[in-house]
């Protein structure tokens, strides 16, 4: 056998190909080769517990079947260059068929510590059938865990409940629960097993936190901001039977019977004890129908990372239940087109989930809201629970900050899924470059954004940024940024999989790197036991080293201020590698590691009023994968200092005309203007006109008061599912239909604003303006008008006042009008220039009032006695062609 030991990929575990029987063990990142200090041969199981082992002890049970079903009980103090190994005498030749349980851990007597439960190795045994129990093989001894310590190149298949237990269970309405493997303690180790034909309830492998979290009961001090560290690689997954299909019995209130929604393949945490820093690892895995229910995987604790596992023919998801900064990338989950699988669901925050690569997944009859390409959940609990709380949600959390990017979707029916069935609480975070693709004809067709009701995209998926998507062989499904249909992706079959080319493809979706879907031909070939193929059959030419996969995952970065700022960016390796900044205004503090590292990437002040991206990339060293990542570095453009309706008390700007409004609802067009989010301006436009799908509108005239050189115009609308639609004109002459010409929408008929929201809708526009009028025709759902009402909460201008307007404000220097407010006369002096005429506006656009002067005068008095009281509009025009407007207010 070969043992490559390197800094990027470690050869892990002992062994040779069943003929010799080399006692080689792995701890992360060494490989050790020993002499035993102590050899003991055993020919019974129960003899295992004659001793506390020491370090550097080796027990070998003899070959043979063994069908007791009395525990086994594994206590010693091993360290990591001389562990204490439990193994077989050769890998597969003892079989346990009466399901004897196996306890791994320490020893305390009278309050002392006589064994330390630390690197304790259980190696190449076979349990096949028997009735088992709850917690088959634990990790602890009462409360002594066992820390360091690896179970590998293990068997269990055909497990079962005892028939009368089975029988006893279901007349309580509850189904007998198993779980084969559950990990107390910290730093231990599921490595080459296979888990084959399970038919109980209960997690195939659990990691139980509640004395990681309070180590002395719940009352106790919090412990969970220790690390606990676990790995799972490797291993097989096979058949878990749908435990609702199994026992398809209903309690007489219609729920399901109890224990049954509690059949996770790899279950890490609990809600209770979610804000464990649980940091494990779930890594090189092949899932083969695992069934047992629609979550294949549940995540219930933070930071772990599920990386480089094959999901196949398996109806679930892997699901992010609690607990934040879980990393998910580069795995492969290939539904073949069964019905009921799925990918990735998504609840909590802080997640970052890259490089997936998702085919042929089908959910249309069973689960079909749960297990879809990417399912985001609405949750309204609190998210990111800290690791030094104790006060966990077990309902659907928010979920925040999400990178979802360079994932890959394909043929897989609801490629983007959002289900508000537990709330509709706005996800946020970046969807960035994934590739959805169906082929030509393709049953599994779909809308790239769909969700569990109609408007479950306007409730939940507004608040999420979109960016460089691209999808072909289907349609978006919503109106939403972020997302290019790119006829010019070409597919090209590579075995099961595709890869993309054509410039469109050029950095989207998954990059997978040197990893490979599993397949089942390598059971027992580095996956799994060595002694079983995928079918659980014997072979005698199995590959029994075990080798951690090269990974190389970069964390995410939160969009940044405009200012220079900087923030920390976990990698996570067991490789060497270098990092670069692709930008001159990014810069990071270390261009190189070894393994796990933080960097700090730092951001230069953007001067600039567009937000800017850039990247630095993270590359494996020489001699490895070539793994390379792309850590993605937003930054927020500079704030707009050139706001013209400011609200402040010499705000220029006002309404100078409104068609119609909703004063019964006080929603009146001045509201647009009052710097209040929440009141509208509110009309319902006529009837379709001329075959035109939109109508002849409804409108406001603003009246920015002096010319201005206009860069960006922003607007609010109300929280609805169908897109308003508006146009927007500018004149710089006068406020007549000819005046005006069109700058938004700048192609197309209509201006459609984002949906189920009420944050601006933004534009840059180049325009010179004194009047802007803008146009609402109703919603639209991108086909036909769904509504003829039109809303604007607030909108807002940014420019420049040209040269003209620069006059204007001379203007003003030069009159003055009094009193204000007034009650019958108004009087209006200039120090210089003449006044040719005066006119005076209602608020909504009426002309109250007009005086000419057939000779220019420098002072006269209106008389307004006849006028309402009120506020209105007046606009005083010189004899050098400038004007000037300016509220008053009529009183009595």
């Amino acid at each position: 056998m070969k043992l490559k030991i390197t800094k990027s990929k470690l050869t892990l575990f002992a062994g040779r190909r069943l003929k010799m029987y080399l006692v080689a063990l792995f701890f992360i990142g060494h490989y050790y080769a020993f002499s035993q200090d102590k050899i003991y041969n055993i020919d019974d199981p129960e003899d295992l517990r004659n001793v506390e082992y020491q370090p550097g002890d080796l027990i070998i049970l003899k070959d043979g079947i063994y069908d007791s079903d009395e525990r086994m009980i594994f206590l010693g103090s091993g360290t990591a260059e001389k562990p204490v190994v439990f193994r077989s005498e050769t890998p597969g030749g003892v079989i346990f068929t009466g399901g004897p349980r196996l306890t791994i851990g320490g020893e305390s007597e009278n309050g002392v510590k006589t064994s330390t439960g630390e690197y304790l190795v259980v190696d190449g045994f076979h349990w096949k059938g028997g009735y088992g129990a709850s917690n088959f093989i634990e990790f602890r001894n009462g409360t002594d865990f066992a820390h360091h310590s690896t179970i590998q190149n293990c068997v269990i298949d055909e497990l079962a409940a005892e028939p009368s237990e089975l029988e006893e269970d279901l007349a309580d309405e509850q189904i007998t629960k198993h779980r084969w493997v559950v990990l107390f303690g910290t730093y231990n180790s599921v490595i080459n097993c296979s888990f084959m034909n399970k038919t109980t309830a209960g997690a195939i492998i659990l990691g139980e936190y509640s004395y990681n979290a309070f180590p002395d009961g719940d009352d106790g001090v919090n412990n969970s901001c220790a690390v606990v560290g676990h790995s799972i690689l490797n291993n097989y997954f096979f058949n878990y039977e749908k435990i609702t299909e199994l026992y398809p019995y209903t309690k007489p209130n219609g729920d399901p019977y109890s224990n049954s929604g509690d059949s996770e393949t790899i279950r890490i945490g609990t809600s209770s004890y979610q804000m464990v820093n649980s940091n494990v690892t779930v890594s090189n895995n092949y899932f083969v129908q695992a069934d047992g229910e629609n979550e294949i995987i549940t995540n219930k604790s933070k930071g772990n990372t599920f990386t480089n596992n094959t999901f196949r023919r398996c109806r679930g998801s892997l699901v992010l239940r609690h607990g934040s900064y879980a990393t998910v990338d580069g795995n492969y989950f290939l539904g073949e087109n069964v019905d009921g699988t799925g990918g990735i669901r998504i609840t909590d925050s802080e997640h970052t989930i890259t490089n997936n690569y998702i085919q042929d997944c089908i959910t249309v009859l069973d689960n079909a809201k749960w297990n879809n390409g990417i399912t985001f959940i609405g949750g309204s609990a609190d998210g990111d629970v800290p690791c030094a709380s104790d006060d966990g949600s077990s309902g659907y959390q928010e979920s925040k900050n999400i990178n979802l990017s360079r994932n890959t979707i394909i043929n897989t029916n609801a490629p983007l899924f959002y289900n508000e069935d537990k709330g509709s609480d706005d996800p946020t975070g970046n969807v960035t470059d994934n590739l959805i693709y169906f082929e030509d004809g393709n049953p599994n067709k779909s809308d790239v954004i769909s969700g569990d009701s109609d408007t479950a995209y306007a409730n939940l998926g507004t608040a999420l940024t979109y960016t460089g998507n691209v999808y072909t062989g289907t349609v978006l499904g919503e109106t939403v940024v972020g997302f290019s249909e790119e006829s010019g992706i070409t597919a090209t079959a590579n075995g099961e999989i595709f890869s993309f080319s054509g410039s469109a493809a050029t950095n989207k979706g998954a990059d997978m790197g040197a990893y490979t879907p599993t397949t089942d031909a390598m059971v027992g070939y580095g996956i799994g036991a060595c002694f079983l193929n995928f079918e659980g059959t014997k072979i005698i030419d199995g590959d029994c080293s075990i080798e951690i996969p090269e990974s190389l995952i970069v964390g995410t970065m939160p969009t940044q201020g405009y200012e220079a700022s900087s923030a920390n960016v976990s990698v996570y390796a067991n490789v060497s590698w270098t990092a670069s900044a692709n930008d001159s205004w990014i810069s990071i503090d270390t261009n190189s590691g070894s393994g796990d590292a933080t960097v700090l990437v730092s951001v230069t002040e953007n001067p600039g009023l567009t937000p800017r991206e850039g990247t630095v990339t993270f590359t494996q060293a020489p001699g490895g994968d070539d793994i390379e990542r792309v850590l993605t570095v937003s930054q927020e453009g500079a704030p707009r200092m050139n706001l013209i309706n400011t609200g402040t008390a010499d705000d220029p700007v006002s309404v100078f005309f409104v068609s119609k409004e909703n004063t019964s609802k006080n929603e009146v067009a001045t509201n647009s203007l009052d710097k209040n989010m929440t009141t509208v301006w509110t009309a319902d436009d006529g009837a379709i006109v001329g075959g035109d799908y939109k109508g002849d509108g409804e409108y406001i005239i603003y009246d920015l008061g002096s010319n201005f050189n206009l860069d960006f115009i922003q607007f609010n609308t109300t929280n609805k599912g169908d897109a308003f639609g508006f146009q927007i004109l500018v004149s710089t002459t006068g406020t007549e239909t000819g005046d005006f010409s069109v700058i938004l929408p700048t192609t197309g008929d209509l201006l459609l604003t984002a949906t189920g929201t009420t944050e601006f809708n933004q534009y840059e526009v180049d325009a010179e303006a004194r009047y802007i009028k803008l146009i609402g025709y109703g919603r639209f759902d991108g086909t036909e008008r769904k509504s003829a009402w039109s809303a604007i909460g607030e909108i807002e201008f940014f420019g420049d006042a040209t040269s003209l307007a620069v006059e204007d404000n001379e203007l003003a220097n030069q009159l003055s009008m009094y009193p204000n407010p007034v009650n019958d006369f108004l009087t209006i002096k200039s120090k210089s220039v003449s006044i040719t005429s005066v006119t005076m506006h209602s608020l909504d656009g009426r002309q109250v009032l007009e005086q000419i002067n057939s000779t220019p005068i420098t002072e006269f008095s209106l008389n307004l006695e006849s006028v309402s009281i009120g506020a209105y509009i007046v606009t005083i025009n010189s004899s050098n062609k400038l004007s000037m407007t300016k509220m008053i207010i009529v009183s009595r």
